[in-house]
């Protein structure tokens, strides 16, 4: 077995299938990927994060109304819950849960050894992965923002109508990191953590240009694009528009450009994988 383990690390050379029957035997591991995600620990603890997010909307809501005010707007829905709570905390929790899960998980588990030897080119295995984890992943972060906004009232489920695809753009991205985290480190969870509260909380807040290395920035700049688009970045007298605190000191890219952004950076990251994934030399797998 260790001889085995020694091997696949060394990434040997496998004997070829026909087109066909690659393509079923990478089709049939995107399948159990799928399924092995959905029955996991990491799919409970996302559900976890959004009922607890939930209760916190429910709380809000009834805490307004105990004082005779509207509760969650349009304007406090998108700008408090979404472009700050979700976009900097749950969203990358729930990515994270399902990317660092996909190959990390195999690694840890030691089954990244039946992994390697399948007669599968090592890309084509990591690209296995990370269509296995976006269903899961895209699909609770577009879920839980509309699983908030259907307890928050009306008024919240226009604006989660609006900035969905921000959930999803930004669910892909993520993924498309943790996963490449999870390809390179033993231990990629504890990096994903590292990664999600310490960069992307502490960078996205600091004057000047160097938010910009985080993915919630780009976020954030395509949710008030969107907010603009629907005359959002306006609001009544009284009311916080869905805009940055201070424009000067966020300094926002225009929404075509984090748009650009978002669909780029996980195309850049999937590539980056796959290499990194195929030259890989894995050592104690057993």
């Amino acid at each position: 077995m260790a001889g085995l383990a020694q091997s696949v690390g060394r990434a040997e050379p496998r004997p070829p299938l026909s087109t066909g029957h690659a393509f079923r035997a990478w089709w049939a591991l995107v399948l159990l990927s799928t399924r092995r995600l959905g029955w996991s620990f990491q799919t409970l603890l996302a559900v976890v994060v959004i009922g607890l997010l939930i209760v916190f909307v429910l709380l809000v809501k009834a805490a307004a109304l105990s004082r005779g005010e509207e509760g969650w707007t349009v304007y406090l829905f998108g700008r408090a819950l979404v472009g700050n709570l979700y976009l900097r905390f749950v969203l990358p929790l729930i990515c994270l849960c399902f990317g660092t899960q996909s190959l990390g998980g195999d690694w840890e588990e030691r089954n990244l050894v039946w992994l390697l030897t399948r007669p599968i080119p090592r890309p084509a295995l990591y690209l296995a992965k990370f269509l296995a984890t976006l269903p899961w992943a895209v699909g609770l972060s577009v879920l839980g923002l509309f699983a908030a906004a259907a307890v928050a009232g009306t008024e919240a489920l226009r604006a989660a109508f609006v900035f969905w695809p921000v959930m999803a753009l930004g669910a892909v991205a993520y993924v498309s990191l943790f996963l490449l985290l999870g390809a390179l480190f033993r231990r990629s969870t504890i990096i994903a953590l590292t990664y999600t509260f310490v960069v992307e909380t502490i960078l996205s807040n600091m004057p000047g240009l160097v938010k910009r290395v985080t993915i919630a920035f780009y976020n954030r700049c395509y949710l008030f694009s969107l907010a603009e688009g629907q005359g959002w970045h306006e609001a009544p007298r009284g009311v916080r528009a869905i805009l940055p605190d201070n424009e000067r000191f966020f300094l926002p890219v225009d929404g075509t450009t984090s748009l650009l952004v978002l669909v780029a950076v996980p195309c850049v990251l999937l590539l980056v994988g796959m290499l990194a994934f195929s030259r890989k030399e894995y050592q104690d797998l057993t």
